[in-house]
């Protein structure tokens, strides 16, 4: 199967999904919002404490809601990325975590991207879009990203791997923190 394409039918799989959750979170409150970005501080092991909620309820108290999609089970895909080896083992677009073979994370160049893809600013923030367009959160491990790719497109993951493909690792190998249910 061709890498670009498996990406994009895993992360518009995972939109359908995400759009039917809000939907539903909607109807069942008076008031909230989908994408809610939080300040929860250095200690909770995110990049630089940023996380962004898939919903908020906030009829009189607020009430994170996070969407819990369904597994695509597929055969492992194998292929080169660069010069790195890539190997896709597990997919869930909103549970992947990139191993990689470098001694330390690139720090400035995950900083630069984060920047663009998590937005904290709200840069790119277009009003009246359906969603942002945005990652919902990142922690950086040795040898390993936890990315939740929220409603970040494509880009954001293949930006994510040829950046650590220029810091020089020779193997990108996706996963999933969960275990799928047997």
């Amino acid at each position: 199967m061709n890498p670009a394409a498996f990406i994009i039918s895993i992360q518009s799989h995972y939109l359908d999904q995400f759009r039917v959750f809000v939907e539903e979170q909607r109807r069942n409150c008076i008031q909230g919002s989908a994408e809610v970005k939080f300040q929860i501080g250095e200690e909770s092991g995110l990049f630089r404490g940023l996380c962004c909620v898939d919903f908020i309820k906030s009829d009189g108290q607020v009430e994170p809601a996070e969407l819990q999609p369904d597994f695509v089970t597929f055969e492992p895909i194998s292929g080169r990325l660069g010069l790195a080896e890539l190997l896709i083992e597990q997919l869930q677009w909103n549970d992947v975590v990139i191993h990689h073979t470098l001694a330390a994370s690139p720090l400035d160049q995950i900083g630069a991207w984060f920047q663009h893809w998590f937005d904290p600013d709200d840069e790119r923030y277009v009003e009246g879009a359906e969603f942002g367009n945005i990652i919902h959160s990142l922690s950086i491990r040795p040898k390993a990203l936890s990315v939740d790719f929220g409603t970040a497109s494509p880009d954001a993951f293949w930006s994510l791997l040829a950046l650590l493909e220029a810091a020089g690792t020779a193997g990108l190998r996706i996963s999933s923190s969960q275990t799928q249910a047997s």
